[in-house]
């Protein structure tokens, strides 16, 4: 069935990352366009690079990097509603010689041994089995490839109270996404990149926060302010829409606004979280 023509009850009955791909939001991860340039620097990415993003969604990230870089970009999502949306992106920007989406799983990559020079997740490793993941990802670089994920991490050391709240905050995100969710230490992150077989791996450590810089970013990435306009109309009046007509999606919304307020705005919990920033050298 055609996406246009899907019922209250289909669109409703749509996982958490199906449906906010249904609504057209760009992009998932914590950091923004700002962090996946920063991250596609750390990874040495330029104009002769292969990359892979795991994990793609509808394809903002990739596009993006695909124009800022001049590399070319294969994207990768599990998602059939996504994949349709980061071709039709594409096309829209006249990417289509260097931009590639396919369905495909992080666990069985669709690709040959030492194909890419680089593989990046954005909020996406976080929701997998790292030791599987990463392994399943340095098998698909060539030798001296990189790894580079941008995944949301909690201090190691925290008080109990505080804990207490990031854990619920952990909890709603779990029953959102219907996905396991816990948000690993820098020194996590650190070490199952490791575990993978990487060497040099690099953690950087993040706050959350809002800039000017990434206004500047998704508006060029959009096409101008004009593209940039018509992207945050259709995104208003998609969840408005639904949030009226429809009580579950309107809880859904609820969870997800308390939850981001314990792990992003809160003072006291948001002090202890953060993303990060990783990568590593395939030997």
């Amino acid at each position: 069935m055609q996406e246009s023509n899907l019922s209250m009850k289909e669109i409703e009955d749509l996982g958490y990352y199906d449906f906010m791909s249904y609504l057209g939001v760009p992009y998932f991860h914590v950091g923004g366009l700002t962090s996946t340039k920063r991250l596609a620097e750390l990874c040495q990415i330029n104009k002769d690079s292969k990359v892979l993003m795991v994990g793609c969604g509808t394809g903002f990230s990739a596009c993006f990097v695909a124009q800022t870089f001049g590399c070319s970009v294969v994207g990768v999502d599990i998602a059939e509603v996504s994949i349709r949306k980061a071709k039709e992106r594409a096309e829209a920007l006249g990417l289509g010689e260097r931009v590639e989406f396919r369905i495909g799983d992080a666990y069985d990559l669709p690709f040959e041994p030492d194909t890419f020079d680089v593989v990046i997740t954005e909020f996406v490793s976080q929701f997998l089995d790292t030791n599987r993941a990463f392994r399943e990802f340095v098998s698909v670089l060539k030798p001296g490839g990189m790894v580079g994920i941008n995944e949301m991490y909690r201090d190691a050391d925290i008080p109990p109270s505080i804990a207490e709240e990031i854990m619920e905050a952990e909890r709603i995100f779990g029953e959102i996404t219907q996905l396991p969710f816990s948000l690993p230490s820098p020194e996590e992150w650190k070490q199952w990149l490791e575990n993978a077989g990487l060497s040099d791996v690099q953690v950087h450590k993040n706050k959350i926060s809002v800039s000017l810089k990434e206004f500047k970013l998704v508006t060029r990435t959009t096409g101008g302010f004009g593209g940039f306009a018509r992207l945050f109309v259709s995104l208003m009046i998609g969840m408005t829409r639904y949030t009226i007509s429809s009580k579950k999606i309107r809880n859904r919304f609820r969870q997800l606004s308390k939850g981001k307020r314990i792990l992003m705005r809160k003072r006291s919990t948001s002090e202890h979280v953060g993303y990060v920033l990783a990568v590593g050298r395939k030997v």
